[in-house]
């Protein structure tokens, strides 16, 4: 008889490791590619970056040539006449360049005016009633103490290189987060496909039973009742299994949908379920967050930012001495083409000082941001505490975890005697049905907490991962 049911067993067992021999499956890591590959998430996290390098790039405007121009008309009607014009009148053309020099700080000025001059005025021998004037300038500023070598004139910019690579890093721990919680999905799919495994198992063996039941009733050799008891742990496994395969179905299509591939509805999750991992020790582990916590190195990022806004303020106090250089070239004629001939120059050169007194805004900013730094340096400790409290709170949890699967290994091992050993005594009409089935049925839940045990180390680890930034 024994020889019987293990040949059915085989039967019964044979298309199911065919099924599975030929069916396709996908990797935990192929599966997060594919929502690397395909989710929108990853694109728009890294278009953000995109955002700010363009912030930074519309600052290079103040490195470009300004034109300068006007047009200004003028009528001065004096209130007492003695001796003067009686009204003047002045049309004005200003046309020019400007220029700053991010390297130098210095500043660059071109102008070319052009006036035409009618004046209302008593005959006077000699004196013209209207005239031209045509004057060229250029000035050149260059600073001496504040915004030497241009820092000042770059701050703004070089700034925005912070923003730019906090940016990127906030970018990546959204995507990584996303995948954690993607990650975590798959091993739900991959976890409720094995849940419908052994409740395909425990079906199997439930109508094998029923079989073997209503044969002894016909014989006689047992009571009605038994009948009825198998029946109902058919039933019992139709609804586990099929509301096992609906949950799985869900879980596939929410899957499907988020990597945007159909293709996902005809594979299977690679079966990494039991899959235990060998993790460096824990010194190591925690060790190395220093250097590779995202989290930390975007706290770094803004203090060397607040650092370095530091020294704009610190800039910002000292006093504005600047060399200023100025050449004009001009001419005046009631010729028009005459006065184009610009034969009269003047040069200047000289120093300019200026320093607010008290200068208390600048000095404000300096120990505001001063706070801030320091604020910053601590809240860099506190999230390096947290991270190694909730890095050594997962690294234990998954050690202990895998003592915990080697426990239920065992268990599944002595159920499946117990129950061996009760289908004996049942055969041998010395036990119950009902022993049976309860043995079976603490076989199958057995196995279904080893599972469980299992997916809750699989989600710590990718959550152990996550934490370390190993995910991405």
């Amino acid at each position: 008889m024994f020889q019987s049911k293990l040949l059915k067993y085989f039967l019964v067992a044979i298309p199911f490791f065919v099924s599975q021999l030929h069916a396709q499956i996908i990797s935990q890591e192929s599966f997060l590619e594919l929502l690397k590959k395909n989710h929108p998430l990853f694109e728009k996290e890294a278009l953000s970056v995109d955002i700010e390098r363009e912030v930074q790039n519309s600052l290079l405007g103040t490195r470009d040539w300004q034109i300068l121009s006007s047009v200004t008309l003028s009528r001065e009607t004096p209130s007492i006449a003695f001796s003067g014009p009686e009204r003047t009148d002045v049309i004005s053309v200003n046309g020019g360049l400007q220029k700053q020099f991010w390297q130098t700080g210095g500043r660059l000025t071109t102008s070319f005016t052009s006036s035409r001059a009618e004046i209302d005025i008593a005959p006077v021998f000699g004196f013209p009633d209207g005239f031209y004037q045509n004057e060229f300038a250029i000035t050149y500023s260059h600073p001496l103490l504040k915004n030497r070598k241009g820092f000042l004139d770059r701050l703004s910019h070089d700034l925005k290189e912070f923003d730019i690579d906090f940016t990127r890093i906030i970018a990546l721990e959204n995507q990584e987060n996303f995948l954690t919680e993607s990650a975590g999905k798959f091993f739900d799919w991959l976890f409720l496909t094995e849940q419908k495994k052994i409740f395909t198992g425990r079906l199997n063996l439930s109508e094998e039973e029923l079989t073997n039941v209503r044969k002894k009733r016909n014989a006689n050799l047992i009571d009605e009742v038994d009948v009825i008891r198998a029946e109902d742990a058919v039933l019992i496994s139709r609804q586990n299994l099929m509301l096992a395969s609906s949950q799985e179905k869900a879980v596939q299509a929410e899957l499907a949908i988020l990597s945007r591939n159909s293709n996902l509805y005809n594979l299977s999750p690679e079966n990494t379920l039991y899959k235990v991992t060998t993790l460096a020790p824990l010194e190591h582990e925690t060790a190395q967050l220093e250097e590779t916590s995202r989290l930390l190195k975007s706290l770094q990022i803004r203090l060397k930012q607040f650092e370095f806004s530091q020294r704009g303020f610190e800039e910002t106090e000292k006093p504005d001495l600047s060399v200023v250089a100025q050449l004009n070239l001009k001419s005046i004629d009631t010729a028009f083409g005459e006065s184009m001939v610009l034969d009269k120059p003047d040069m200047v050169v000289g120093l300019q000082y200026s320093l607010p007194l008290g200068n208390r805004a600048a000095k404000s900013n300096v120990q505001r941001t001063d706070i801030l730094i320091k604020q910053i340096a601590k809240q860099r400790e506190e999230i390096g505490l947290e991270l190694e409290s909730a890095v050594t709170n997962v690294y234990i949890q998954l050690q202990e975890l895998q003592k915990v699967l080697d426990l239920n290994r065992e268990q599944i091992e002595s159920a499946k005697r117990k129950t061996m050993e009760e289908l004996k005594l049942y055969d041998q009409g010395r036990g119950q049905l009902t022993f049976v089935i309860q043995s079976r049925d603490n076989e199958q839940n057995a196995k279904l907490t080893y599972a469980g045990n299992a997916l809750s180390y699989q989600k710590l680890l990718v959550r152990y991962r996550s934490l370390m930034d190993q995910l991405l």
